[in-house]
């Protein structure tokens, strides 16, 4: 079976081409698909023009002139011009599936142009992936669009939801946004956020130690946060960490990754306000080679995120990756946090409601060395077995089998354990 995926934007610095649409390209190649990534690197124009192979996925960027201010009129007219070269580049490979990541912008433009294309003269079955609400009371929320973006947004998703054979989802909360816009339940597939280690090579090589000196940390516990702040407000994490330091006044908070508005520095001011200035330490957002030093020089991460539909509806796979680490955690009971983290098994869970309960969590594990230990290595096993790519990627093959049959067209999916 031929296979295109339109990623939704360049590799870095956002996660989801890296992190998602790449692994599922190597784990369809690897039941025996033919499987093309196309890339429109708007967001970073380094990566123009780039052909390379993944697993045997083949991987092609298009190419993008110099430096685009985000969010400005430029990036908005270059769009569609990048969705015309994303359908002809796309059809020129005479696919039987075209799998669409994320509803909006220029992967959003490139799934309209596709099923106006087919209505006229035909053209592959169209699947949809989503891994997070995008329009009203998810991303528009974060991010500061004008409000004609953010009603474009909005109707971008639904609109695409609407108007393909089939769905993945990447969270609970999300299938269950599909079939609130008239999703047949038989066309929507759970497909959450995988990992497998040969996607992190050198990764199990960092030393948290030798992090830990290169931020000037001591012997304290350090408690990671690891984020881009867009799931909770700097001083909700203030005011768990504020009650972790009544007990223990020598944890330090380790700030992994920076908040697109500033606030892992809102953070530091918070801190420095009480007089506990030596508190927080940010790294602030690191390249993916230097990430496992700082991530390993953590005792514990904590991953709070406020209980809104964007914060359900998302899919972190940054729990995954810190949890493959063997760095136990302590997340919110929110949406997918809840999926990947078992209480009490693989991590602790809290309220969100109650930031004293993260707080409690988190100096529990620091005080039982058995525990911490114990949801170290069943952390990791747990993502291993259920979540690696090869695994997950069955949940792929089935929207694209759910896709073929509403269409009333007969392909081999090439599915393994079966």
């Amino acid at each position: 079976m031929k296979v295109v995926l339109i990623a939704p934007f360049a590799r870095s610095p956002k996660a989801t081409t890296r992190a998602r649409v790449l692994p599922l390209a190597r784990a369809l190649a690897a039941r025996g698909n033919s499987v093309s990534v196309l890339i429109p690197p708007y967001d970073n124009p380094s990566e123009s023009g780039v052909q390379l192979e993944i697993g045997g996925a083949k991987v092609f960027t298009l190419h993008v002139d110099g430096a685009i201010p985000e969010q400005s009129l430029r990036q908005a007219l270059l769009q569609p011009r990048l969705a015309v070269e994303l359908l002809r580049r796309a059809l020129a490979l005479s696919p039987d599936v075209v799998h669409v990541f994320k509803p909006k912008a220029v992967s959003g433009l490139t799934q309209l142009l596709l099923w106006y294309r087919r209505a006229r003269s035909g053209g592959p079955a169209i699947v949809l992936d989503t891994d997070d609400w995008e329009g009203d009371g998810g991303w528009n929320e974060y991010e500061q669009y004008p409000w004609w973006q953010k009603r474009i947004c909005d109707w971008q998703e639904r609109w695409g939801l609407e108007h393909s054979d089939s769905v993945t989802v990447a969270s609970r909360t999300l299938e269950a946004q599909a079939w609130s816009h008239r999703v047949p339940p038989a066309r929507v597939h759970y497909v959450p956020n995988g990992l497998s280690p040969e996607d992190y090579p050198h990764w199990e090589a960092g030393d948290g130690a030798r992090g830990r000196e290169r931020l000037g940390v001591d012997s304290g516990p350090v408690v990671l946060l690891y984020t881009r702040f867009f799931e909770f407000s700097a001083s909700r994490v203030w005011d768990v960490m504020r009650r972790i330091r009544e007990v223990r006044s020598d944890a330090k908070l380790l700030v992994v990754g920076a908040g697109k508005f500033g606030q892992e520095h809102e953070l530091a001011s918070l801190a420095a306000r009480d007089g506990q200035s030596d508190a927080a330490v940010v790294a602030g957002w690191q390249e993916p080679h230097a990430l496992p030093d700082f991530l390993m020089a953590g005792d514990v991460a904590i991953f709070p995120a406020d209980d809104n539909l964007a914060n359900r509806a998302k899919c972190s796979a940054k729990v995954l990756e810190t949890l493959w680490l063997r760095r136990p955690v302590v997340a919110d009971r929110v949406g997918q946090y809840a999926e990947y983290v078992t209480d009490g098994q693989t991590g602790l869970l809290s309220d969100p409601a109650r930031p004293e309960t993260m707080a409690d969590a988190v100096l529990r594990l620091l005080g039982d060395h058995t525990l911490h230990a114990g949801l170290a290595k069943a952390g990791r096993a747990r993502v291993l077995e259920r979540f690696g790519w090869d695994h997950v990627v069955s949940g792929v093959e089935n929207a694209y089998e759910a896709a073929f049959n509403r269409r009333g067209v007969v392909r081999t999916v090439c599915h393994a354990d079966r």
